[in-house]
């Protein structure tokens, strides 16, 4: 019997000899404190690895023998250990020890500030330092976690729960941990592409990370960073208007290159500026790391108490540049009790920085997804992941795994259901929601209390909207029912309306529309009284601004998206439009020399005139919004558009 006949046994050996070909172990400073992203590399060689949060680390070899590892990180010396490896797995703990770091009395002896002269020559460099990496390729791996503490069990009466099952009993615990591997490419200034071939997210199997490499596409070789405002860098053209500097110390890397530690001190801590340490290159003037951080004022939201930076660069002798190997985001964040940090970790690999770019290699889709991208496996993950996880993240996944196995399942949607839906006194003031997980059913009716409501027209009026929906297992497809009913109290009459609405796809998001009915409508058909702002206007002012009128009408919509940017809309519909008169005149408090108008804005006073004589009509709308340069992300389950955008968005329209 020949063992060729079994290719998946032959390939699960493969597998596992492959991930269990490592060099592990674990690294710490001096003291035995764990270090974290601690880069460590084959030397002359791509082959890399990083440590996590708790100075663990894995770095994956192909071959036994002799290999040199190199490792380095910032503020301690770069050590690099000679090893022979003559069975797998390999274990080598490492002690790093702190860069003495050495003030030369030549370099003081004149009394100047030694730091300005290194900034005024990186500043002086920094185009083109910046040029070097205008164009590349390159291998990516990211790994965002979001934890919380004292999360509420409530928020303004809804229950909030754990969260996917992220919070312990303390209402504490990580609340979101993703990985993805892409490849991407860049092109300055601003053409970037990625393609997501893995992407894991703990707690949803089916789920894809949202982090994104082009967020990560951060370098303070750029004046200023756009991090939802614009920082400034401390090697700006005009850095020296909002920093000071500091010469901490000098020393040597392991290739015998001088590396200058400033630190950045900022002038006035209210601007939108950094503050920590960067590290310059002597005589390329580049830089060899960055320990950053900012604040919520600064990048304008003031729930983050603090924003950091750690960037890990390594030399390529054969590019002749310092290259990015790691960044590292942290933040905190605090509002009223709940407070939450997080981290995002990015590695770059397989550095190409003269790629052969075709006309259309960059296009307006800046992200999109391998087939099967969310479905490798842990050994696949194991095998490619360029840093460990830690503890904390190895039991998350275990942990919402098994969840999700639970709560995917009909029995325990069933049970959620029941208690959900059970109605309790709040509905009669603020509405009532069935939902059937299990076959992505919901049922709404709003409340009273929010649907009441008071004009000169109808009086009094009570208002309730009603629907019904069914989704697709992501939520992204559906058709809904829905019928809007209203009663005026003083006019005595009944209007009810509704109509049938269809989401076709979550690409070009097709929507079509059909409804009918008879309803008021504000003569105004722009509304630009809100309803609860003229409830207020007649009752305590007897103010009555809006002015309505019925209309019994049958309508049909459709919209879609043509291509990229042009959304081209459509309507038919007939009407027939009929004027209102006041039936109340009602008021909470009197006030002198005020009375209402009538419900003719053309003649306030007259109140039997009508604003228009009842009429028919067929109307037929066209248009289309053009969003020029519109940048899109395209997930699996649809398509999503990038926030920003420097072009104008167009409408045209067509009404007859």
């Amino acid at each position: 019997m020949s063992i060729s006949k079994y290719p998946l046994f032959l390939f699960c050996v493969f597998v596992s000899a492959h991930c269990f070909s490592q060099v592990v172990g674990k690294v710490s400073d001096s003291t035995g404190k764990p270090l974290p992203y601690v880069n460590i590399y084959l030397k002359n060689v791509a082959v890399g690895t990083t440590t996590n949060k708790n100075g663990d680390y894995e770095l994956t070899l192909d071959e036994l023998g002799e290999h040199t590892l190199v490792f380095q990180y910032l503020g301690y010396k770069t050590e690099q250990k000679e090893i022979e490896i003559q069975a797998f797995p390999f274990t080598l703990n490492v002690s790093l020890t702190e860069e003495s770091t050495s003030l030369a009395p030549v370099i003081l002896s004149n009394g100047e500030n030694p730091a300005i002269r290194i900034i005024e020559n990186a500043i002086e460099q920094r185009k083109e330092n910046r040029a070097k990496s205008q164009k590349f390729t390159a291998d990516f791996y990211s790994r965002g976690l979001w934890r919380v503490q004292n999360v509420p069990e409530k928020f303004m009466g809804a229950e909030i729960g754990d969260l996917g099952g992220g919070l312990d009993s303390t209402r504490s615990g990580v609340v979101y941990l993703s990985e993805t591997i892409s490849k991407i490419a860049y092109q300055a200034p601003d053409n970037f592409k990625e393609k997501i071939l893995a992407s894991k997210v703990s707690g949803d199997d089916n789920g894809f990370s949202f982090n994104s490499a082009r967020e990560f596409n951060i370098s303070f070789y750029n004046n200023t960073l756009e991090i939802n405002a614009e920082i400034v860098s401390p090697i700006a053209d005009y850095a020296f208007n909002y920093y000071n500097y500091k010469l901490e110390g000098t020393f040597y890397d392991e290739y015998g290159n001088l590396i200058n530690k400033i630190k950045v001190i900022p002038k006035r801590p209210d601007d939108a500026v950094f503050s920590g340490h960067i590290y310059i290159v002597e005589d390329s003037w580049e830089i060899y790391g960055v320990d950053l951080s900012t604040t919520g004022e600064a990048v304008q939201v003031p729930i983050i108490e603090k924003l950091g930076f750690q960037q890990n660069f390594k030399y390529s002798k054969t590019e002749n540049r310092w290259v990015l190997r790691s960044q590292n985001i942290t933040f905190s964040w605090a509002i009223f009790s709940v407070s939450g940090s997080g981290r995002f970790l990015a590695v770059y690999s397989n550095y190409d920085f003269s790629p052969d770019f075709e006309k259309n290699t960059f296009t307006n889709e800046i992200l999109s997804f391998a087939k099967n991208a969310n479905e490798k496996d842990s050994l696949f993950w194991k095998g490619i992941r360029p840093v460990p996880l830690t503890e904390e993240e190895r039991n998350d996944y275990i942990r919402k795994d098994s969840i999700q196995l639970v709560r995917e399942s009909k029995t325990y949607l069933d049970s959620i259901d029941h208690v959900r839906n059970k109605i309790d006194f709040s509905a009669l003031f603020f509405g009532y929601h069935w939902q059937n997980s299990h076959k992505n059913l919901d049922f709404n009716i709003s409340g009273p209390l929010f649907g009441t409501h008071f004009n000169t027209v109808q009086g009094w009026n009570l208002n309730l909207e009603t629907s019904f929906q069914k989704s697709n297992e992501s939520r992204t497809e559906y058709w809904r029912i829905f019928a809007n009913t209203s009663y005026g109290f003083s006019d005595e009459r009944f209007r009810i309306s509704g109509g049938f609405r269809q989401k076709f796809n979550n690409f070009s998001k097709p929507l079509l529309q059909i409804s009918g009915g008879i309803e008021t409508r504000s003569i105004n058909d722009t509304d630009p009284i809100p309803l609860l702002v003229n409830d207020v206007a007649n009752i305590l002012f007897e103010r009555n601004y809006l002015k309505l009128y019925d209309r019994l009408f049958a309508e049909a919509a459709y919209s879609v998206e043509v291509f990229n940017g042009f959304r081209a809309y459509s309507s038919l519909s007939f009407e027939k439009r009929k004027p209102l008169f006041n039936t109340t005149d009602h008021v909470f408090v009197e006030n002198k020399g005020v009375e209402y108008t009538s419900n003719n804005p053309l003649q306030p006073q007259n109140f039997g005139s009508m604003p228009f004589v009842e009429h028919n009509i067929a109307k037929l709308e066209l248009g289309v919004r053009i969003n020029f340069g519109q940048k899109y992300y395209r997930y699996p389950d649809g398509k999503y558009i990038a926030d920003e955008n420097n072009w104008p968005l167009v409408f045209l329209g067509y009404e007859k």
